[in-house]
């Protein structure tokens, strides 16, 4: 019987022991001090406008099909950029538009593709012109 009320007030036996009481209804944040307000006019409940995708429609991507390939882009887009990525037999050798070795057709109109960029409205037809 004295064993048994020793270890009903000692409280639990093993690692149930040294773990503190959890506590009810308090906040549960780690508090340090330094950091405790950094983040108070935050709202959590809402989406941030600011996040793509929320704030509205994006730009849409166009098609472009340079020396017979078809591909998409985005308005703004480096047109060297799409050209490498169709591997198109366009060469770029100063790369901002002094030599003019990309110089291509875009649209029937003669432009060096280094220095340009997608327009926001399509389609564009991209030839080699050299």
């Amino acid at each position: 019987v004295a064993l048994a009320l020793v270890l009903a007030l000692a409280g639990p036996v093993g690692s149930a022991a040294f773990a503190p009481a959890p506590r009810v209804g308090a906040d549960l944040t780690v508090r340090q001090g330094w950091f405790d307000k950094a983040f108070a006019n935050e709202a959590y409940d809402k989406p941030d406008k600011t996040a793509s995708g929320i704030s509205g429609p994006g730009k849409q991507p166009i098609d472009i099909t340079v020396c017979g390939k078809n591909t998409k882009a985005i308005p703004g887009q480096r047109m060297k950029d799409i050209v490498r990525a169709t591997r198109a037999p366009i060469r770029f050798d100063c790369e901002n538009g002094d030599c003019g070795t990309c110089e291509s057709l875009v649209n029937g109109r003669k432009i060096r593709i280094c220095k340009y960029n997608v327009p926001s409205k399509g389609p564009v037809t991209i030839e080699k012109f050299r």
